[in-house]
């Protein structure tokens, strides 16, 4: 009972230890800051910074000893005495950037100013060398320079002030006021009045080198320490840390009202009634000192000048850093673990507690099997530290270590959950179960037994979920089966967690994610446009799936991923790019499940540099979207700059140029261009800032730019110009008109000697034409009746029907006569042809069809329906059965013997049918047909006519049209009449 009594005072007195240091204000706050230096080796001109401005397109420009720089984050544009004469001196005193975005440059020898992309030397032939020392301007518009004396700039030339006629060392506007800096003292000058401060008897030789003013204080940098004036008194202020009276490098008043005063070796900010010393960017061994110019720009980054360091930007990150100031044992951390009101943290010296923004390491470090922590398990009233040498186990109130694990000091322990009772632990070499006090591997089958465990959980469902570096396995009715109807199948896992909604997310260590529920996964990785395919830690905020790995760590959009698609993806932290050790909290790290926790409004995740925090109000924060700039188009040797430009007929070979000004992983830009007039699709260019293009059909033109953050979704709005390529003088419409003219002439000649050629030709084909027409329809009058004929009998065929039919139809009905179908077949042919030949059996059919064509009348139809059956179709009539009688007595008298040499008797037998009014053709000539046959059966040489009866319907339905001959008598719808009947009666 002692032990644990004493380990909770212990506790409590690590926690109510707190280091001394000063938190740095504003900008510089220690656990987000994050800076990086440029200096000569970078492309600087020379590694004094003396003073620096910034422009609208966004470009720092920085004056050296070496020559003026203009920077866009990417590269450095030198000017010098070299390459611009307009610069009368390489160095540089000051620069300021006014209303009309004109660069004024102060040098030792003179003044220039810089704008729409060229230099102007200014006349300054009043101004003694080496005087410029600053600039102002008004709200009013006047604009004023210091040197010598103090001017303005009036109807663009200088003008002395003659109210003040002594050595200007600073100027300061405040509202309406300029302030003056001098020797003995400093003025104020408003509105054509003008009052001088003398400086106090006592401070001799006193130089006003740098003035800011704040409210109704203004703060003075001499070359004898800093001073303030406030209600007509100066006060002399000492630096902490500071050699009495040494010489003021820097005043500056920053966006936030905070003002910022530098000497040779220190850094202040300074406060009502105190001064307070802020820790020097850079490293304990070499901090970047002797500040002398200070900026900051349009997205918030400070920017240090130095006379011999070169350049610093500070940039107050999204995320929060607690590493070696703070106290961590070791900046490796593994893990992260919510305890109580503070942050539990696994490092390769143990474990460590972050209690308001210090670590405290614990006592019971020292009882573990391995300093390496991997993972953490809070269960009730334990503790439970997985090592890299096994497992541990701690009292979760005092974390006063309870015990040990020897079985497992060879394994690593990267992952541990509870399940009621049980403690599942997973580790490099298998699954094991801890229940009752007993670590065992009981009811666990291979090869879970064996394999890497890298990640479990146990779902809202009562399922167990098991991770390895072999694949994914679930527990069903307490058998572990692998899970292979997915697109991760046994491969790396490295993430299971299950969301609110019940869909469950799956990352792997090199394949992307799913989520989904079993049977319905939907796979993400770099092909749907992930930054990586890594998962190493992914929690849903909101609506906001966050998603860690080695390249850093993204936010999502979630309802958008539910519908399969990839959208709003950002970059929080990125990794990836070359800044990324200087521009980035570098994140993230971790063995075990462990890797990622949200507690007290923030989101943790371990690091190889301490552990990193992103509070959850700035989750949905942006960094400023970068601005393309377009720095000029080279044809044909010569550079254009502007929005609009002309270019002659030979100029047809461009050079586009452009930047994006960008000081946060400028590397990490990426551009895409379109030539609007040559191009439909924009193309994507990486991180290059220009574009070629060769050979280009004269027109008009207009080129877009747009670049975007690579760790960003959102592309800028594009910056355009607009070109006009002037066309040769035979590319002119007027050319192209006379040529095409002239063409038309030739053509028109060309054409009149053709016609009269054609002329000719044209009768003569005329001629052959009409003759070959002539023929060419006789020949198909032949055919057509060729086609309609049978050859041997010379009578129609089938073919004739088929053609004629509904003709004769309409005759039919506008002559108010059915048709009759008249049926025919010679008895007892086949015997002829088996007998006497084919050849007799031939002559036979000619000699019938000569009888039929006798005795027939000119609108009778003739047809050899087929073989010895012939089908005549009568248009008219009446005395049918007369006609077919005699055509029979015909038949029967014909001198067959004599005729055909042979000595044969021919008869035929008849079915015929008069069509009754509105019934099918097709169904009257089927009972021609019956009634023919019913003949055939009965004897041959005889007819049977059928005529409409005293019951004949109207029309013929669908299943009237099925009716035999026998049901159609039956019915009277028709009436039989046959030539032997007639006989005997």
């Amino acid at each position: 009972m002692f032990r644990y009594v004493a380990a909770t005072m212990l506790l409590l007195m690590l926690l109510s230890v707190s280091a001394c240091l000063h938190a740095m204000p504003g900008v510089l706050d220690k656990t987000s800051l994050l800076y990086r230096g440029w200096s000569v080796e970078a492309g600087l001109p020379q590694v004094s910074v003396t003073a620096m401005a910034q422009d609208e397109q966004g470009y720092i420009w920085l004056g050296t000893q070496g020559g003026l720089a203009r920077f866009d984050g990417h590269q450095f544009t030198v000017f010098n005495t070299a390459n611009t004469p307009q610069l009368l001196s390489n160095l540089i005193t000051s620069l300021y950037v006014d209303s009309k975005n004109r660069l004024w440059i102060g040098t030792v020898n003179g003044l220039s100013y810089y704008a729409d992309d060229h230099f102007t030397t200014v006349d300054t032939h009043d101004i003694e060398p080496g005087t410029i020392t600053s600039f102002a301007e008004l709200p009013d518009g006047r604009f004023f320079i210091g040197a010598n004396q103090l001017y303005q700039w009036q109807q663009n030339q200088l003008q002395p002030v003659a109210e003040h006629a002594g050595p200007v060392f600073q100027l300061y506007q405040q509202d309406s006021i300029l302030w003056i800096g001098g020797q003995d003292g400093f003025a104020s000058y408003q509105q054509q009045q003008y009052r001088w401060y003398p400086a106090p008897a006592a401070a001799e030789a006193l130089q006003v080198s740098e003035l800011v003013a704040r409210n109704n204080v203004i703060y003075l940098g001499t070359n004898k320490g800093l001073y303030q004036w406030q209600q007509n008194r100066w006060q002399h202020l000492a630096l902490p840390g500071a050699a009495p009276n040494s010489r003021i490098e820097l005043l500056y008043l920053d966006n936030k009202r905070q003002v910022w005063t530098s000497t040779f070796d220190g850094l202040y900010q300074v406060k009502p009634g105190q001064v307070i010393q802020v820790q020097q960017p850079g490293n304990a061994s070499k901090p970047f000192s002797w500040i002398e110019s200070m900026l900051e720009d349009q997205h918030q980054n400070v920017w240090l000048g130095s006379r011999a360091h070169g350049v610093i930007r500070l940039r107050a990150a999204l995320t929060e850093r607690y590493s070696s100031a703070a106290g961590i044992p070791d900046p490796y951390s593994w893990a992260v673990l919510p305890w109580q009101r503070h942050l539990m943290v696994g490092t390769s010296e143990g474990v460590a507690l972050l209690r308001d923004g210090e670590f405290q390491p614990l006592l019971a470090n020292q009882q573990l099997p391995s300093p390496f922590v991997y993972s953490l398990l809070h269960q009730q009233d334990n503790l439970w530290v997985g090592t890299r040498a096994g497992l541990s186990l701690l009292d979760a109130d005092t974390l006063a270590w309870q015990k040990n694990f020897p079985q497992t000091a060879h394994l690593l322990i990267t992952t541990m959950i509870t399940e009621q009772q049980r403690i599942w632990v997973g580790s490099n070499g298998g699954l094991f179960v801890l229940e009752n006090g007993e670590l065992s591997q009981q009811g666990i089958t291979s090869p879970l037994t064996d394999l890497s465990i890298r990640a479990l959980l146990h779902d809202s469902s009562d399922r167990l979920w098991v991770g390895t570096e072999s694949g994914l396995y679930l527990r069903s009715t307490e058998q572990f089966q692998p899970v292979l109807d997915m697109p991760l199948a046994e491969t790396f896992i490295s993430v299971i967690v299950e969301l609110p909604d019940g869909n469950m997310l799956i990352g792997s260590f090199d394949q992307g994610f799913v989520l989904g529920k079993p049977g319905n996964w939907q796979h993400f990785s770099q092909l749907n446009g992930l930054p990586g395919n890594g998962v190493m830690h992914a929690a849903l905020v909101n609506d906001k799936l966050i998603i860690s790995n080695f390249e850093g760590f993204y936010r999502l959009d979630y309802p958008a991923l539910q519908q399969g698609t990839v959208s709003q993806l950002y970059m929080l932290v990125d990794d990836r790019q070359p800044e990324a050790a200087t521009d980035s909290h570098r994140c993230c790290n971790g063995a075990g499940s462990n890797k990622g926790a949200v507690h007290q409004n923030k989101l943790w995740f371990p690091t190889l540099d301490g552990i990193i925090a992103l509070r959850l109000d700035r989750l949905n924060s942006y960094a400023p979207v970068p601005v393309p700039v377009m720095e000029s188009l080279t044809a044909a040797n010569q550079q254009f700059k502007g929005d609009t430009v002309k270019l002659a007929p030979e100029q047809r070979d461009w050079h586009f140029q452009f930047s994006a000004p960008y000081y946060h992983q400028a590397s990490s830009i990426e551009t895409r261009y379109r030539l609007e007039g040559y191009e439909q699709n924009w193309v994507d260019a990486g991180s290059r800032r220009e574009a070629f293009y060769t050979n280009l059909p004269p027109g008009d033109y207009r080129f877009y730019v747009q670049v975007k953050v690579a760790g960003d979704y959102r592309w800028s709005d594009p910056t355009t110009i607009d070109i006009q390529l002037t066309p040769y003088w035979h590319e002119t419409l007027t050319a192209r008109l006379l040529l095409l003219g002239l063409l038309l002439a030739l053509f028109w000649l060309v054409y009149r000697l053709r016609l009269a050629s054609l002329a000719n030709a044209r009768e003569e084909l005329s001629r052959q034409v009409t003759e070959r027409t002539q023929e060419l329809y006789l020949a198909n009058q032949k055919l057509q009746q060729m086609s309609m004929q049978d050859a041997l009998t010379e009578l129609h065929n089938r073919h004739y029907l088929d053609v004629n039919i509904d003709a004769m139809l309409a005759r039919a009905q506008r002559n108010n006569q059915p048709l009759a179908w008249v049926l025919l077949d010679l008895d007892n042919f086949k015997r002829i042809n088996d007998q006497y030949g084919h050849q007799l059996g031939d002559s036979v059919l000619k000699h019938f069809a000569g009888i039929l064509q006798q005795h027939s009348r000119s609108n009778d139809h003739l047809i050899r329906w087929g073989g010895e059956e012939f089908l005549m179709v009568l248009e008219q009539s009446s005395e049918i059965q007369h006609y077919i009688e005699r055509l029979q007595q015909l038949v029967h008298n014909y001198p067959w013997q004599q005729q055909l040499g042979a000595p044969v008797s021919i008869t035929c037998s008849i079915g015929a049918t008069i069509q009754p009014p509105g019934w099918d053709w097709e169904y009257s000539l089927y009972l021609a047909d019956a009634a023919l046959y019913k003949v055939k059966n009965s004897g041959r040489a005889d007819y049977m006519l059928l005529q409409p009866g005293p019951d004949a319907p109207a029309s013929l339905t669908t299943s009237d049209k099925k009716a035999e001959l026998d049901e159609v008598l039956t019915k009277k719808w028709l009436a039989a009449s046959r030539g032997k009947q007639l006989a005997e009666a």
